[in-house]
């Protein structure tokens, strides 16, 4: 049985021509990006891209985020995921 990982994830918050929204990308997880429209959807759409992308993989470590450079529209937020629950199909979003 594999332990929860928690990931990192850069959420940048946009206003533009096309409405309000949040992508999520992991420095972890090379190519993974998300979106959605709220900050409590990130989290399950992050949880969903992380799932996708590690099947079958090995698991990155995550890298410490203390010292990255954010832009004013951006944050961290940790994401947490039990990938044999997920794999399962189980996952309790």
């Amino acid at each position: 049985m594999a332990q929860p990982l928690t990931y990192p994830i850069i959420v940048t918050e946009y206003h533009d021509a096309d409405g309000h929204y949040f992508v999520g990308t992991s420095p972890n997880i090379h190519g993974m990006v998300t979106q959605a429209d709220t900050l409590a959807e990130m989290r399950v759409a992050a949880i969903d891209a992380i799932g996708t992308m590690l099947d079958g993989e090995l698991y990155p470590v995550p890298q410490d985020s203390s010292d990255w450079d954010l832009d004013a529209n951006q944050q961290i937020i940790k994401v947490t995921i039990d990938m044999d629950a997920f794999l399962a199909g189980d996952y309790p979003y």
